[in-house]
């Protein structure tokens, strides 16, 4: 049973004066897979870790909630149940092709939609993979190759979803034919650039289905208009290297891989910045690979996660005031993600597990 604890934190005053905060630091109500062992150890007949184990780069709840699915390292997919932490599914990459799954997503159920449970998958490979998740069965694979892929996402009505990665571009797909529709890529020389590195993430307008905004190296969001082949506008300064921008109206939400101002909320209008999160670190600063807005109507809260201090942490997405921290994992936090209805998250590390927390319970301070 989670329940609620406090810690203190330095704030890293320049004046070596120590001022402390309290906050609440969750404990997991699930963790799924298992614990790898320590680096350079062994797990020996110690059970709380696995002999052989792979990173979790990637988790998603399914749209109804009923399932945790997590990619990982090896090219796998483990499928859990959200209620009882068991595993109920296995996805399988190819022994011959080992490589990192970076990113998933389920499609979303809609009335177009006549099968349910139905997973996109993108791998360093080049490979992008619809999957059957109940039966296991892979349905379909786009191959990018020599590209390597690592993010993705699908449009709110599913009919769409656009890829990107290693080479800059952004590539958008129909559903239904799984055929390339268009390429964005902006370039130098033209009125907009697009992107000059690796893009990380990608995430598509609720409200205006011709809206995607992606991110990466570059240390630029991008502004896409997917009818015109550059983007419409740019926001600079947010380095990503995760899962780690998200849209919610006119709000962006980027979480940045850099030890100051690593989570920020800023205006997809005028691309200006409207609040930095304070992520007060503790004597080792946390940079962000995932960040989050809530699935609520209202989007109250906000999610970041990362490496360094290894933990994620819960804002109120209006007021900034920090909700609470999970802590615990031996490696960083490589992904993140809100339940589609209850008040729960699910935070994805390199040790290779997914915990699981309700961020409503009230608090013991």
């Amino acid at each position: 049973m989670a329940t609620g604890s406090t810690i203190s934190t330095d704030d890293g005053d320049t004046k070596n004066a120590k001022a402390t905060v309290s906050l609440r630091q969750f404990n997991p109500d699930l963790i799924l897979g298992d614990e790898i062992a320590p680096s350079g150890g062994s797990s020996g007949t110690d059970s709380r870790f696995a002999a052989v184990g792979h990173e979790v780069f990637c988790v998603r709840y399914s749209p109804d909630g009923q399932f945790i699915a997590a990619a990982r390292g090896d090219g796998d997919i483990d499928v859990y149940s959200a209620t009882t932490g068991n595993k109920v599914y296995h996805l399988a990459a190819k022994p011959t092709d080992p490589s990192p799954t970076c990113c998933i997503r389920f499609r979303p159920n809609t009335s177009s939609s006549k099968t349910r449970n139905v997973m996109l998958s993108v791998n360093a490979n080049g490979d992008v993979k619809h999957w059957h998740v109940t039966s296991m069965k892979c349905l379909h694979t786009i191959s990018e190759d020599p590209n390597q892929v690592y993010a993705l996402d699908y449009r709110r009505d599913g009919l769409k979803f656009a890829t990107a990665g290693q080479d800059y571009k952004v590539r958008f797909y129909d559903e239904a034919t799984k055929t390339l529709q268009t390429t964005l890529t902006g370039g130098y020389g033209r009125t907009k650039a697009g992107h000059s590195n690796r893009v990380f993430s990608l995430k598509f307008s609720s409200e205006d289905e011709n809206t995607l905004i992606s991110a990466g190296w570059d240390n630029t969001i991008q502004v896409w208009d997917i009818r015109t082949d550059v983007p419409v506008r740019s926001i600079f300064g947010p380095h990503i290297t995760g899962d780690s921008v998200d849209l919610f109206g006119n709000y962006v939400l980027s979480a940045s891989w850099r030890p100051e101002k690593p989570l920020q909320l800023w205006d997809l209008r005028t691309c200006g910045l409207l609040k930095d999160y304070n992520w007060v670190n503790h004597a080792e600063p946390c940079m962000l690979y995932a960040g989050q807005f809530s699935k609520d109507p209202m989007a109250r809260h906000v999610v970041g996660g990362g490496s360094g201090s290894n933990e994620a942490r819960i804002y109120e997405r209006e007021s900034g005031s920090l909700v609470g921290s999970m802590r615990g994992m031996r490696q960083g936090v490589y992904s993140v993600d809100f339940h589609p209805t209850a008040s729960q998250v699910a935070v994805a590390s390199g040790d290779g597990t997914v915990r699981t927390f309700d961020y409503s319970r009230p608090s013991t301070l």
